[in-house]
């Protein structure tokens, strides 16, 4: 696991909710707190699901712009927490990985991540973990977008 604090809220919070640099991501669930507190599921509705959808959640792109609607105004949200994760075919690259997460929490102005992974089954082996944090580390930094490892 991985923690890290983003420099400039103000961009990255640009680049999450108007930009695209995280649509490949699935997003699991997320809560907004505001003048009221939302709270969403992204797992798709079972009954609406074809044969091609291989994913039950759904996608970053998709669901952001619910999100931009709840938090878009002059006053920020109190705090916000979002769950992302890659979709199924993306994880492959991580042994023994079911799926990997990227966490944000946004609150009183800052903005903190960590990355998570559940395995297919218990192991004690770590490569996985440190891979999955070492991508995210160079994804933040292909995007330029400034952090702070937390120890």
């Amino acid at each position: 696991m991985l923690a890290f604090t983003v420099f400039d809220t103000k961009k990255f919070m640009a680049q999450l909710l108007k930009g695209d640099v995280f649509d490949h991501f699935t997003f699991r669930q997320g809560e907004i707190y505001s003048f009221v507190t939302f709270t969403i599921n992204g797992t798709k509705e079972e009954s609406l699901l074809t044969e091609e959808d291989s994913e039950p959640y759904c996608l970053w792109g998709d669901i952001k712009p619910f999100v931009f609607e709840t938090v878009k105004g002059k006053k920020s949200p109190r705090s916000m927490k979002l769950i992302l994760s890659l979709p199924k075919e993306k994880i492959e690259r991580y042994p023994n990985a079911k799926t990997v997460f990227l966490n944000l929490l946004f609150r009183e102005g800052t903005l903190l991540c960590t990355t998570s992974l559940t395995e297919e089954t218990f192991s004690l082996e770590q490569k996985a973990t440190k891979l999955w944090d070492e991508d995210i580390l160079n994804f933040f930094k292909k995007h330029e977008i400034t952090i702070q490892v937390e120890t």
